[in-house]
């Protein structure tokens, strides 16, 4: 259950998630408390709403259930498009559809067919999905990258 529900698009509490979800982005890891907070300041907003929505924010994300990724007005689900598939198989896929499926400068994706429909999917989106899905397998308070280093030693016979 998520405590905290996302606020609107275009209000002052939304705009601290919107920029929270727009470095999470850009920086390919969870924004900080410090950079949603400078850049909401930058934009004249109060850093007492910005601290607290960024808990909020951070909480959200967080809890089981939650979406691996936040939406996104450039990602998602795009209006179904017809494309041709060249003789040679090559498909040209839209940029809005490459921005939206989190594709790369490297251009690579995993691609399967099921039920004679083809789905491609970017590594992120793919990582994401995983993520999501595993979510409800952490316990509370439990740092999986914690006990992964305290058995290193044994694992590779260093201990």
């Amino acid at each position: 259950m998520v405590t905290h529900p996302r606020p609107a698009p275009g209000t002052k509490t939304g705009r601290v998630w919107e920029i929270a979800d727009e470095l999470t982005r850009e920086k390919g890891r969870r924004a900080t408390r410090r950079e949603v907070i400078a850049r909401y300041r930058a934009e004249n907003g109060n850093s007492n709403t910005a601290h607290t929505q960024y808990q909020h924010w951070k909480i959200w994300h967080e809890q089981e259930g939650a979406p691996a990724d936040p939406p996104s007005p450039n990602s998602g689900d795009i209006k179904p498009q017809t494309l041709k598939v060249a003789p040679d198989g090559r498909l040209l896929v839209p940029a809005a559809m490459r921005e939206a499926m989190l594709l790369d400068h490297d251009g690579h994706v995993t691609a399967r067919v099921e039920g004679g429909e083809l789905r491609v999917a970017s590594s992120a989106v793919a990582v994401k999905q995983v993520q999501s899905r595993m979510r409800k397998y952490r316990k509370p308070g439990e740092s999986v990258v914690e006990q992964f280093l305290a058995a290193r030693p044994a694992l590779w016979g260093e201990g």
